[in-house]
């Protein structure tokens, strides 16, 4: 039994992302506010906040994958929970944005701040 099937969602590495992204019909999703979002993201994220999941969730396709990171992992966490009914698959990364600030070959996209 795979993690999937027994959390109702997969956790995931940062280095496992741009493999979903090219094999399914996929969404990053950063959960962090506006402000953090602005201050730096991974490329092709899009900006969700958690604390509006019952909007943005009900806009997107059921068969779409989600790929979730917040801060530090927490937060995925708990959306990936609310999520774990979707058709599509949902995904959290481990450790979040930190965990990818902390990687190699890191992309990140933002148009006012570089590091």
């Amino acid at each position: 039994m795979d993690r999937a099937s027994v959390y109702g969602f997969e956790m995931i590495h940062t280095e496992e992302i741009h493999k979903i992204l090219t094999r399914e019909k996929a969404l990053l999703i950063d959960l962090r506010d506006e402000e953090s979002y602005s201050q730096g993201h991974m490329k092709f994220a899009r900006n969700f906040p958690l604390g509006y999941i019952e909007e943005w969730s009900r806009e997107i396709p059921e068969r779409v994958s989600l790929i979730l990171y917040c801060e530090h992992g927490n937060q995925s966490l708990l959306a990936a929970r609310k999520l774990r009914e979707r058709k599509g698959a949902v995904y959290t990364v481990i450790g979040g944005y930190q965990a990818f600030l902390n990687a190699d070959g890191k992309k990140i996209d933002t148009a006012d701040v570089t590091r």
